[in-house]
């Protein structure tokens, strides 16, 4: 399986929903500033950097993690999944995607934070929002991530595409 979370800037719910699932985060309790801060990504990509993939590592059962910003983009992940779709009928490709949307366990101090940070480059506001909203989005995000390995397990569909709006 490959799992791609995807957000607006694909920098922090992403980079800490890939942590999450590849066990580098401790899941039983708030994650450390140092921890947030040194977490793959997170809080490192720019505008330019939206619609590439970011390889994280593979999961205990072999599953490529990946990351994703998509913008403003409502065409983005629809493509991505039409393309995937597409290679699965030619039998390009045979492995079970899951696109898995982490934009509603954003809390508003990390949109603030983000747009203050990635932005503005106003880092000494930003930074200190962005670890604010990592902690509070935590069990959120640990949620969706639990919820998006269960619906891949689950699923017989080759591809998902989670919106995730339960997690608002």
């Amino acid at each position: 399986m490959i799992y791609i979370y995807n957000d607006f800037g694909g920098t922090h719910t992403t980079a800490l929903a890939a942590a999450y699932h590849l066990k580098k985060l401790d899941e039983t309790r708030k994650p450390t500033e140092n921890e947030i801060l040194n977490t793959h990504n997170f809080n490192k990509l720019v505008y330019q950097d939206r619609g590439k993939l970011y390889f994280h590592g593979k999961d205990e059962d072999g599953n490529k993690v990946y990351t994703m910003g998509r913008g403003r983009s409502k065409i983005l992940v629809p493509g991505i999944f039409n393309v995937f779709d597409m290679l699965m009928e030619n039998e390009l490709l045979n492995e079970k995607i899951i696109l898995s949307n982490t934009s509603p366990t954003v809390p508003f101090s990390m949109t603030c934070g983000g747009m203050l940070s990635r932005w503005l480059k106003i880092d000494f506001l930003g930074v200190p929002l962005l670890v604010i909203g990592a902690k509070q989005a935590y069990q959120d995000i640990i949620n969706l991530v639990h919820y998006t390995k269960q619906t891949a397990h689950s699923s017989k569909t080759q591809i998902i595409m989670l919106e995730n709006k339960n997690f608002k």
